[in-house]
């Protein structure tokens, strides 16, 4: 099949994009097999490959949106801002009223919103085993979480609960997520990096998130005090270091306290960092330090984290509240946080992000935008447009 727009977004990278009028892209089992640089070649090809042409009209095809980091089990929650402690002592509280069931059709009822907006990967936090096993509509990596509280009991307790791995599914790939480096002890910290010598999959950590993280990891101090033992006396970072789980096969979501040094030991290890703009909004914290991962070379990406710390899904809002944040962000620049550099967070770079032959034919049709490309990219990065039809794995979805 050949997917025809008045306008195709090819490329990888804000360098590297190319705006093609009246062409499109030929779809061959899930994946990308040609772009075609403008109308006369398409017809050509319809012709003489007698293919089916699909003509989305006016209208711009993009790349299918990569949410970095989400926790879809928690789609059903709407939680009231305020410290972060006591938000965590919110979210224990309503789970308690939860069952297994809860969790799998939150999983259903988020990624209905994710691909009504034009995502079509996420990176998936599952605590439950009702959500991690979930069948899934959109691509996702699902990142199994473990966390023992520094607890030595748990340790081996919540290892265990990854003895099997997720079966194979065309859409879904198994990922892993130390909670992070407070609720995570060295112990498992460690027993999940032999894990990850067996079985590699990608990984994702929640670090420096709060100044309450950074005062017990270093001084036992602050409102995290009270719930754990004795501190280890050293930075989230060192612990990953130590544990051999800083590397380009990790992501680190939130990052808003980075420590000196810290961006460019990140951008050594090649992990990338992901930044979620709404829930950042949400917490209202200090601006998210832009200037100080782009100095070291860090890539960031962006998520939607859950509902329960955000009012939507919805990956244009992220990159509107992204731009608003940093002016110097351009449109096109944001655009790749939420494409292709999200896709290198999930361990999916040159796999999906792009429209480039070869890669996986995720994408989506926006409409109702500005007639001249750029304008349209400035637009659709402030959060306008509607989104028409989405593909995944070369699937109509939307």
């Amino acid at each position: 099949m050949i997917l025809r727009a008045s306008h195709t977004l090819a490329g990888t990278g804000p360098e590297a994009y190319r705006w093609i009028q009246g062409g499109g892209v030929q779809l061959r089992a899930g994946r990308i097999e040609r772009v075609f640089e403008g109308a006369d070649e398409l017809k050509r090809a319809a012709r003489g490959l007698s293919l089916q042409v699909r003509d989305l009209g006016s209208g711009y095809l993009l790349p299918g949106l990569v949410n970095a980091h989400a926790h879809l089990e928690l789609s059903h929650m709407r939680l009231a801002s305020g410290p972060f402690a006591g938000w965590i002592g919110d979210i224990l509280r309503a789970r308690r009223k939860l069952v297994p069931e809860d969790y799998a059709q939150a999983v259903v009822t988020g990624e209905a919103r994710l691909l009504a907006t034009g995502t079509t990967c996420v990176g998936d936090i599952a605590s439950m085993a009702s959500a991690a096993a979930q069948g899934r509509r959109l691509r996702s990596v699902v990142y199994r979480e473990v966390l023992d509280a520094w607890d030595p009991a748990r340790s081996a307790a919540s290892m265990a609960a990854l003895g099997r791995a997720l079966p194979k599914r065309k859409l879904r790939i198994e990922g892993l997520s130390p909670h992070a480096p407070y609720s995570t002890s060295a112990k498992l910290l460690g027993l999940a990096s032999r894990l990850l010598s067996r079985r590699p999959m990608p990984v994702s950590v929640h670090w420096s998130e709060s100044q309450a993280e950074l005062d017990w990891l270093r001084e036992g101090s602050g409102d995290f005090a009270p719930f754990f033992p004795a501190s280890p006396g050293c930075s989230g970072l060192q612990l990953l270091e130590q544990a051999g789980l800083l590397n380009s096969g990790t992501s680190l979501v939130h990052g808003n306290l980075p420590q000196p040094g810290e961006p460019e030991r990140i951008a050594r290890a090649g992990s990338v960092l992901v930044h979620c703009p709404g829930t950042h909004r949400f917490f209202d914290r200090a601006a998210f330090p832009w200037q100080l991962y782009r100095r070291a070379g860090v890539q960031v990406a962006l998520g939607s984290d859950s509902l329960a710390s955000n009012g939507d899904l919805d990956m244009r809002r992220e990159m509107a509240l992204a731009r608003a944040s940093n002016p110097d962000l351009e449109p096109r620049q944001v655009l790749a946080m939420a494409t292709h550099v999200a896709a290198q967070a999930l361990g999916l770079g040159g796999q999906i992000g792009a429209i480039e032959a070869g890669q996986g034919a995720d994408l989506a049709f926006h409409e109702g935008l500005p007639g001249n490309p750029e304008d349209a990219l400035e637009a659709l990065t402030s959060g306008a447009g509607q989104v028409g039809q989405v593909y995944v794995a070369g699937r109509r979805m939307q």
